[in-house]
């Protein structure tokens, strides 16, 4: 029984170090063919519904397409356009930065008494390495530009041919289950496709409104360029936790770096982001994405690392969304909803903080 379990588990341990080793290696094929499964359900209600006053399946697709097309390159224009009038002086910012390291030495050693040779040694040094990095950045952007604009080039073609293929997909998926599974199958097929519709179709007006509120906000404090710091901190949001914080961190560096009395602004861009994240978190994704997701933090935190670790930024964009998919799976096989228990927000409902029943328990104190 002992030799069972060992050879059971090492077989488990294996297939999974096998099926991410393929995931790795093969990630310039899989990461377009991901980001159009989950662009298809974006945009499958849209053909659906252009397909039921009877257009043939393959014109509503392509005019559903053409449509993504013209308003995702419309953004990305825009965007660069913004981004290339951008006055960015590298030398200037560097000085900038060397004049607010020896205001901080300078402060750490007349508060603290650290040694101020060895602290303008390491900050020197990091200056360095953050400055020289620039150069082999672009030179690597530039080399990747072909692959990059094979995926994005071939995601329309994947996107195209899973949405017209996808009564024929559901059949291979019946069929390969056999008809005593198939209710179920199709049950499964389903949740997913009314879930993730929903989920995705939801991140992108929450998208939306984050983009107006973080320019109005960055408007109203006075940095530049709000629009394309708003409308790129709203898409970074699509990032669960750490999103945010890499949206809000781009204009306050930009502002450390480039205005010489930052940090009232500083300070302004932070509280607006506070205020930003605590208004998406309590009122707009629980009112238009909703809890369909329903995965609790340390699950979405584990996976976005694990995504980061495989696909890079790309992997952290769908892997929530994925890990949503993969728990309908598991909560409809019997033997595998205790991983789907694990990995939902189930089982903690007394212990999730409440501040209704907060102020509650304070008055009867």
């Amino acid at each position: 029984m002992k030799n069972q379990l060992l050879i059971k588990a090492s077989l488990t341990i294996f297939i999974i170090t096998s099926l991410l080793a393929a995931i790795v290696l093969a990630r310039d094929f899989l990461i377009p063919l991901a980001v159009s499964i989950f662009l298809s359900y974006l945009i499958y209600p849209l053909v659906w519904k252009i397909e039921s006053h009877g257009v043939h399946r393959a014109i509503a697709i392509l005019l559903v397409l053409l449509m993504t097309l013209i308003l995702v390159g419309a953004i990305g224009l825009f965007l660069s356009v913004k981004l290339s009038n951008m006055d960015i002086n590298l030398p200037d910012i560097k000085s900038q930065m060397n004049i607010k390291t020896d205001a901080v030495l300078h402060l750490l050693e007349s508060r603290l008494g650290l040694q101020s040779d060895t602290l303008d040694h390491y900050f020197s040094q990091a200056s360095e390495n953050l400055f020289s990095s620039w150069e082999s950045k672009f030179g690597s952007l530039f080399t990747a530009t072909t692959t990059t604009l094979f995926q994005i080039g071939i995601l329309p073609v994947y996107t195209f041919f899973l949405l017209f293929y996808r009564t024929k997909t559901a059949h291979f998926i019946f069929r390969l289950v056999g008809r005593k599974n198939k209710p179920k199958a199709l049950k499964i097929l389903r949740e997913i496709s009314t879930i993730t519709t929903k989920y995705m179709a939801g991140l992108l007006i929450v998208v939306f409104i984050l983009s107006i509120l973080n320019s109005t906000g960055l408007l109203i404090i006075g940095v530049p360029h709000p629009l394309l710091f708003g409308i790129l901190a709203a898409f970074l949001n699509l990032i669960p936790y750490f999103g945010t914080f890499i949206g809000g961190l781009i204009p306050v560096l930009f502002v450390l770096f480039t205005f010489p009395y930052p940090f009232p602004t500083i300070l302004q861009i932070i509280i607006l982001f506070v205020i930003v994240q605590f208004l998406e978190n309590n009122l707009l994704t629980p009112n238009i994405v909703g809890n369909n997701i329903k995965i609790n933090p340390l699950a979405i935190i584990l996976s976005l690392l694990l995504g980061n670790m495989i696909w890079g930024i790309p992997g952290m964009l769908i892997i929530v969304p994925t890990l949503a998919i993969l728990k309908i799976i598991m909560q409809n096989i019997e033997e595998f909803q205790p991983f789907a228990f694990l990995i939902s927000d189930s089982g903690t409902s007394e212990h999730r903080v409440n501040f209704i029943r907060f102020f509650q328990f304070k008055k009867k104190k």
